[in-house]
């Protein structure tokens, strides 16, 4: 019988639509996807490619780096590409239909759910003997996160049902020096200093009163996927969205633990004090972006918790686009935090129906990381559009004097401006350089083109982060998981507005979902 995709609300926040997946037993998929038998790995033909738009998109010269990695590879490869809001559910129509892709590009609540019911080829036999992992370049860290990739598939064990080329990231908290500034507070007391939460919120509520409005606003008050509450890290601190594996090995509710009970109290107070933008409720990521860039000071965020390393880059390039002060700071993460937490990484993936799994492995996915042009091409772009070694003068659009340009001789290796926004330089694709997985062969050839602002913050990062933990996925948790977390972004919202307090929440939280989640706790503690 054929496995089959049922649209659900998300794994991580139930407003985004995202799909649970109901397998009725797939003896093909199971053979093809637990298979050892050595066999000679043939080059795979025409195949399908659905991505989202962490690969570099149509409008920013995504059609020319697929034509330059077909050059590189000799892969014939059909790429789709649906709206990036809507990608899941595209996702989902496309396994339920006819047309369903060979590869898929999944985060992790996606891939633990795929590969659960039967939808995705146990690569880990691949793995063990691909070039990759056997080539000596794979950084001290990578194992920390493969071994997230582990996740069980619908025999109930764990396997490797997809790559991820690179390491997840995550955010840290940049507070504008100018805003420190205006309120009277010494960069000192913050910049390498580890602040518990009342010294941290007492500068939050001196840049609020400076400032006349709001300090903080972030993209909703909870995340669309793990961990969840990375982009209000200092509230949220030890607290778990979901459910967890305590101290003892037991799985629990993070939802009604005393951490995330205290969390939203603490977010309650942040809005009441006007410390936290009312407006962070659905607030999507653009918004809350354009708010820290905002020139309108009335509208204007001081502090920021975003993506680290390349984005520490981006957002001071920004802020000085709008001629304002980008002086960042990234404060170490507070005391009560401990450390920020790394996502797990997105995986490739291969569809168990797929012809010719093995070629696909070997000929796609294990040559992200080749080491040589393959791997530059999925770091960097596509030579001539994207990045290039030709002997030229570079000039950006807001620079039609050229005061800016720059010149490079002959094969020195530079980015050009990016097809999209040719007021900027292109940075990366789909590989960040700062969180690949491995070393070149000689030296990574766009080194130079990275800022020492990029470099800087992503050891930063690396340093003071810690890699999410996975949920294990089962048909449970699979079918009861839509209610919980529409209860759970209730409570959330209704909480930091003030409509509830925390006891009535929890209360509320109990009587409509606590017979759900006792159902999910007995199948997960089994």
């Amino acid at each position: 019988m054929k496995n089959t995709v049922k649209k659900l609300t998300a794994v991580g926040l139930t407003l985004t639509s995202v799909m649970s997946l109901v397998a009725c037993g797939s003896s093909t998929s199971t053979t093809k996807s637990t298979s050892n038998e050595k066999k000679e790995v043939t080059k795979p033909g025409k195949f399908t490619v659905m991505v989202d738009n962490t690969v570099v998109s149509e409008s920013n010269g995504g059609k020319e780096f697929y034509n330059y990695l077909g050059t590189l590879t000799g892969l014939d490869i059909n790429w789709v590409r649906p709206d990036h809001s809507g990608y899941y559910d595209a996702v989902a129509n496309a396994f339920n239909g006819n047309d369903q892709p060979d590869v898929v590009l999944l985060s992790s609540d996606y891939y633990a759910l795929y590969a659960s019911n039967g939808f995705l080829w146990n690569m880990t036999s691949a793995w063990d003997g691909s070039e990759t992992k056997n080539s000596g370049r794979l950084i001290s860290t990578a194992n920390n996160v493969l071994s997230a990739l582990l996740v069980n598939g619908s025999d109930g064990q764990k396997a490797m049902y997809g790559f991820s080329p690179y390491r997840g990231n995550g955010c840290c908290t940049y507070i504008k020096k100018a805003w420190l500034d205006k309120a009277g507070i010494d960069a000192s007391k913050v910049d390498g200093v580890t602040m518990d939460f009342n010294t941290y919120y007492g500068y939050l509520k001196q840049m609020a009163q400076a400032a006349g409005h709001y300090v903080i606003s972030a993209p909703d008050f909870v995340s669309t996927e793990a961990p969840y509450t990375n982009y209000l890290p200092e509230f949220y601190q030890k607290a778990n969205y979901t459910f967890y594996q305590d101290s003892t090995g037991k799985y629990v509710d993070g939802f009604t633990q005393q951490e995330m009970k205290d969390a939203l109290q603490r977010i309650q107070t942040a809005v009441k004090d006007g410390v936290i933008d009312k407006a962070t409720l659905g607030q999507k990521t653009t918004d809350a972006r354009n708010k820290f860039y905002s020139t309108d000071a009335s509208t204007e965020s001081g502090v920021f918790t975003y993506w680290a390393g390349t984005w520490a880059q981006t957002l001071k390039t920004n802020l000085a686009s709008k001629k304002l002060d980008d002086n960042l700071i990234a404060i170490n993460p507070i005391k009560e935090l401990g450390t920020y937490v790394e996502r797990i990484a997105p995986a490739w993936c291969i569809n168990a129906s797929a012809e010719n799994p093995e070629g696909i492995f070997k000929y796609f996915i294990d040559t992200m990381l080749d080491g040589g042009d393959v791997q530059t091409a999925w770091e960097y772009g596509a030579k001539g559009t994207h990045w290039d070694t030709k002997a030229e003068t570079v000039t950006l659009a807001d620079d039609p004097d050229g005061k800016k340009s720059k010149t490079y001789a002959e094969g020195e290796f530079h980015m050009l401006p990016s097809p999209e926004k040719p007021s900027t330089l292109m940075t990366k694709n789909h590989i960040d350089p700062t969180l690949v997985l491995t070393k070149f062969k000689t030296s990574d050839p766009g080194e130079k083109s990275i800022t020492e602002v990029t470099k800087t913050n992503a050891e930063f990062f690396a340093k003071n982060s810690t890699v999410a933990v996975p949920l294990p996925m089962n048909e449970t948790l699979g079918a009861d998981i839509t209610d919980i977390n529409t209860a759970r972004n209730e409570a959330i919202s209704k909480v930091a507005l003030g409509d509830w307090t925390v006891d009535q929440a929890m209360k509320t939280y109990n009587d409509r979902v606590g017979a759900l989640v006792q159902e999910v706790l007995k199948s997960l503690n089994k």
